[in-house]
């Protein structure tokens, strides 16, 4: 009973722990993991050995388990990235191993019924589901909405009420898994067999399941998951077919079971924000904006599989390669992801045809089984229709979402394949008979060895990376180095070691001004970008070390950055310094303008107050016009991409003081605001419906001695953040020195200066031991315009009939600096 018991123990706690998807990828969490998957492996070479048998699945299950494993080896042999392959490999058959484990210890005969093992299974996982559900609601609660109802209320000061937000992603119910879809996922999975654990029991603990269901939709909804949606929308509508086709229940019961289902849904979306804008958002035809994202990692998935139909890129190469595969034309949409936001796209990416025909057959193969099945008013029926609902309504939401490497969904759904197989073989007992048992478990374990002769090095190396950052935090400097080294020497194939190398010492160079930093930080970045060649990442911030020191090098490292990401913010502007670097002025103020034809608020920079930039503002400006007339004079725009170059042609112009020609643009095409800031630069009374933001500015700017209350809500509607004490003072100080609102804007708001964070990094690396890095490219903007002139100088992440009418542009002028 030893590895059932550690099974089940390892299987509980990286369900419960708080973050536990994270934790996967943490020192030492991350050995604990790669331990348990071994606990399953032994248990079921421990069954061989003393049963002398392997109990198949059977029902020709077995059949798309071998596809499933033959899929993986074909994967790793395949993959780009081979190391990386076999980690993930590993995983996915000590998965495997779990379920013909558990399969098989669920039809052992014992003292009671095997009908009873089951039962007591899927209670017991019932109590784990009332336990998650517990944890998420209470961790949500305490450290996400009561902190920021809180928050809230304390802007309540400045005349402004905000609601509870759901589109903003950190409010969304995250716990305990990490990710408010993980969590969804997990409840999909959950609700049906609550349900049915409900209507089995009787007395106290029919109430204990009843009201764990009512929680899981609760919980579902605190999750705000598109994807949780979509599978409890068909959860319902599979439920109504099943009690039509197969109960006699009244008609009428059924038609109010129908109307309140629908009722649940309508007061489901109603009351969340970010489901409610959604489901509009589709309705009116402007769907684009919340589902570009995944619309670009379906094409990204497609890419990827069809270029490598047999192997796919290779288990877990996704994040490797992304950029590689990233459409121009998706601007700055998913710049990179871990995940491809889609079960049949990530097989399909990872393991090509035979990920995708693995999944396909046996879904189809399960269904088709569940049809021809002759269901009984029984218990086991009962729970296997649960169980198959619970796997349906996961199966929908995995349309939209990757799942299957958190250990405590993959493990329920393991439970749930075993029990269905357990339930379709009809308590039938069978063996493998062709199968030598000691031969079974003598290859087993020698596998089981050759795979931790090969981890070790690996969990030796992270050990090591911990302690280094350990040390970097204590500002030792020297055995961070040391440390960091010794990983990278001993996992020469993982990127994130020199990388975060690279990246430390660049920080601390430029931070302290010790160029005696440099070299090393350079070298560490070269040997990430050699062993991991698509990460615009390692190319930008190396190029942003070598601009003072090398800048051709510099300007090389730049290209091959801009080839990745195109619309990455600074990579044409970083390589026009290089240019002026390298006295080739012309050139640099081409990099320059096609940088502020994606981003125009780059003019608006007081970096251009600088001697060596303020010589060359007006002739970028000039550029900029040249380039959107000419884009005007095609006939085939788009209305929307034609009102954008319109606004962004009038912003230039009323910049630089150019009235007349602004209102040539802005006359027609402008917004609110910017007609707004014409009628304020010459004098002429104009009534424009203001956004709240810009409107309570307005009247900060003209009530000097309500101005501090006016400033600090003109923040808050802006920004949902109260204002600093420090900003404050120096918004005030300079609206006193400027001699109108239109001076104040242009040449006297606040500057804003910092570097932006990487989000995410760790976790698309998959270690979070080490800092979050932020990129060497120094962000200089003016605060005021930043804040609350959004639609004056518009810029989007996602806009793909400008970026293919930028991309040409882009391609010219690389190729031109490559002759």
């Amino acid at each position: 009973m030893l590895w059932p018991i550690l099974t089940a123990c390892f299987y509980c706690l990286f369900t419960l722990a708080p973050d536990s998807h994270s934790l996967m990828v943490q020192w030492p969490w991350v050995a604990f993991w790669q331990m348990g998957l071994l606990f399953p492996i032994f248990w079921l070479l421990s069954q061989i050995w003393h049963q002398r048998r392997l109990q198949p699945l059977g029902n020709g299950l077995d059949a798309v388990a071998g596809l499933v494993v033959f899929s993986i080896i074909v994967a790793v042999i395949g993959a780009r990235f081979p190391h990386q392959a076999r980690w993930y490999g590993w995983a996915a058959l000590g998965v495997i191993a779990a379920l013909y484990a558990l399969h098989q210890w669920l039809l052992t005969p014992n003292d009671s019924s095997i009908l009873n093992r089951r039962l007591d299974l899927l209670t017991k996982q019932g109590y784990l589901n009332l336990a998650f559900i517990f944890i998420s609601l209470t961790l949500w609660l305490t450290q996400t909405v009561l902190p920021e109802l809180q928050r809230l209320k304390g802007l309540k000061v400045y005349g402004v009420n905000l609601p509870f937000d759901f589109s903003v992603l950190e409010l969304r119910n995250w716990a305990p898994i990490g990710h408010q879809n993980y969590v969804a996922g997990y409840l999909l999975l959950a609700l049906p067999l609550l349900i049915g654990l409900g209507i089995l029991e009787s007395g106290n603990r029919r109430w204990l399941w009843w009201s764990g269901a009512f929680l899981t939709i609760l919980n579902l909804y605190s999750t705000s998951s598109r994807g949780g949606l979509l599978g409890l929308a068909g959860l319902l509508l599979v439920g109504l077919v099943f009690l039509v086709l197969k109960t006699r229940v009244s008609r009428l019961w059924l038609a109010l079971g129908g109307l309140g289902s629908l009722a649940l849904l309508g007061l489901y979306i109603q009351t969340n924000n970010r489901l409610k804008s959604l489901i509009i958002g589709l309705f009116n035809g402007q769907g684009d904006g919340e589902l570009a994202f995944r619309r670009v990692n379906a094409i990204i998935s497609w890419k990827m599989g069809s270029e490598h139909p047999f192997s796919g890129v290779g288990l877990g190469g996704v994040p490797l390669v992304y950029q590689q595969y990233h459409p121009f034309w998706a601007g700055r949409t998913s710049e990179l992801v871990y995940q491809l936001h889609s079960t049949p796209g990530q097989l399909f990416a990872e393991m090509g045809i035979w990920g995708i025909l693995s999944l396909i057959i046996g879904s189809v193969w399960v269904v088709w089984l569940l049809l021809r099945h002759d269901w009984q008013k029984s218990p086991d029926d009962l729970l296997m229709g649960c169980i198959a609902a619970g796997l349906f309504a996961y199966a929908l939401m995995s349309l939209t979402d990757y799942q299957l490497d958190n250990l405590s969904i993959s493990g329920t759904i393991v439970i749930y394949l075993a029990c269905l197989a357990a339930f379709l073989g009809q308590d039938k007992v069978t063996s493998l008979e062709k199968v030598p048992p000691l031969g079974v478990v003598y290859t087993g374990l020698g596998i089981v060895l050759a795979m931790i002769i090969w981890l070790l090095p690996i969990h030796r190396a992270w050990q090591l990376s911990s302690q280094g950052f350990l040390a970097l935090a204590n500002d030792k400097i020297e055995p961070f180095v040391t440390f960091l080294n010794k990983a990278q020497k001993t996992v020469s194939w993982e990127p994130y070691y020199p990388y975060q190398l690279g990246w430390n010492l660049g920080n601390l160079a430029i931070n302290t001004k010790n160029s005696q930093l440099l070299p090393s930080a350079v070298e560490g970045f070269e040997r990430g970008n050699k062993i991991s060649p698509y990460q615009e990442f390692g190319y930008s911030n190396l190029a942003w070390l070598l601009l003072q020191r090398n800048p051709q090098q510099a300007q090389v490292n730049f290209i091959k950055a801009i080839e990745l990401m195109p619309a990455k913010t600074g990579n044409f502007y970083g390589l026009g310094l290089s240019l002026l670097a390298q006295n080739r002025g012309e050139l640099g103020v081409e990099s320059f303008t096609l940088e502020a034809l994606r981003d125009p608020a780059l003019i608006t920079s007081p970096l251009w107050r600088l001697p060596n930039l303020q010589i060359l503002q007006a002739q970028i400006l000039k550029r900029l016009n040249i380039f959107y007339s000419s884009f005007l004079q095609n006939p085939t725009l788009k209305p929307s991409l034609v009102s954008y170059l319109h606004q962004c042609r009038g912003a230039i112009n009323w910049w630089q003081g150019n009235l007349e020609q602004a209102h040539l643009d802005w006359d027609t095409y402008g917004t609110p605001v910017s007609q707004k800031l014409l009628s304020l630069s010459t004098n002429k009374a104009q009534e424009n419906v203001l956004s709240p933001a810009f409107n309570s500015l307005l009247q900060a700017w003209e009530n000097p001695s309500q101005r501090v209350n006016l400033l600090n809500k003109a923040w808050v509607q802006a920004t949902a953040m109260a204002l600093p004490k420090e900003l404050e003072e120096k918004f005030l100080a300079s609206m006193e020195q400027s001699k109108n609102f239109t001076d104040w804007l242009k040449n006297l708001a606040p500057v804003s200066q910092y570097r932006r964070q990487r989000a995410g990094f760790g976790v698309l690396s998959r270690h979070i031991d080490g800092p979050q890095p932020v990129d060497f490219f120094p962000i200089v903007e003016n605060l005021a315009v930043k804040t609350w002139l959004t639609e004056v100088f518009p810029a989007t992440d996602y806009d793909p009939p400008l970026d293919e009418l930028l991309q040409p542009l882009r391609e010219k002028f690389l190729a031109s600096l490559k002759k």
